[in-house]
Formats: C-alpha cells, structure tokens, sequence
C-alpha cells in the first residue's frame, strides 16, 4: 500500500531559519556562511563568505542578500553543513570571501551619510533667516551668510576626503 499522506508545508507561518539557536550578542564576531544559487544547476559551486555579525541568523540572513543580490535573484538558499561560527581555514579568495571589509565601509558610509544629514540641517537652521521672501539672501545678513557658508565648506571637507578613502577601491 502506498503511502499518501501529505507532508506538512515546512515554512508554513514560521520564520525561515526557525531551527537557528538563539546566540544573539551584543559582541559581532566572525561567521562563515556557504549559500547556493542558481550556480547549482549548471554544476557551479555554492560561494562560501565571512562576515561579521551577532548571531547566526544575521550572518545567514545577510551572507544571503548579499548573495541574492550578486546573482540578481532570490533562488538562493544557506548550506547549513557549510555555514558556522568563526573563519575557514586558508586565505580569502582561495575558496571563500570575505565580506568584512566591506560591510566596515558600509558602515562608515552610512556614518558619513548621517554626518551629512546632520551638517545640512544645521546649515538651514543656521541660514533660515538670512532669506528672504524671494528666497534670496538679504543684503543685510549677507556676512553672517557668507560665515555659514565658509563653515560648512569647512566641516564639509573633511567628510569629503573620508568619503574619498571609502571608494571601495583597495
């Protein structure tokens, strides 16, 4: 007699990686993740990466994206066999890669980008009544303007050539 009962939808309602121990920590540290794409069907091999996070689950989630986004679809999937906590053996390039350096810039991209955000919104409040209705600078206010000006190119500049040495280029 053949068996025909169903086998229950494995992903039904719950979060994929369900199964994932729970190790979140404050602390990022290494993790080596090897996911699979559509590489698999033509005999290619899955891509094995380090990258820096808190848990499994974000270094499974974000070796993923990462992944996902390379090969320019979701057919993607985490080797659980090849994935775990700390680094591979051997030299990055030779069998893995390491995400680390630029998930670090990144980082720092988004740092600069708040640090941007937070440049702009002082120049406006600065500046705001230095316009007029026309939205023109007012004569009488056109020193104080001009030092506000001057200031941010200041500020700016630094932020400039640290977004220069974030070029990704190494």
């Amino acid at each position: 007699m053949q068996d025909t009962q169903m086998t229950p939808e494995r992903y039904g309602g719950e979060p994929l990686y369900a199964g994932l121990a729970r190790d979140y920590s404050q602390r990022e540290r290494p993790f080596t993740v090897t996911v699979a794409g559509p590489e698999r069907y033509d005999g290619g091999r899955p891509t094995t990466y380090v990258l820096d996070a808190c848990s499994t689950e974000k270094a499974w989630a974000q070796a993923l994206a990462w992944h996902m986004a390379a090969e320019e679809t979701p057919d993607c999937f985490v080797l659980e066999d090849g994935s775990f906590e700390g680094t591979p053996g051997g030299t990055a390039g030779i069998g893995w890669s390491d995400l680390r350096p630029e998930y670090r810039r990144q980082r720092a991209l988004d740092d600069l980008a708040d640090q941007a955000t937070e440049l702009v919104r002082a120049f406006d409040e600065a500046t705001r009544t230095h316009m007029g209705p026309d939205g023109e600078v007012q004569a009488e206010h056109r020193p104080a303007y001009e030092r506000a000006v001057s200031q941010v190119r200041f500020d700016g500049w630094a932020m400039v050539r640290a977004l220069s040495a974030l070029d990704g280029r190494s």
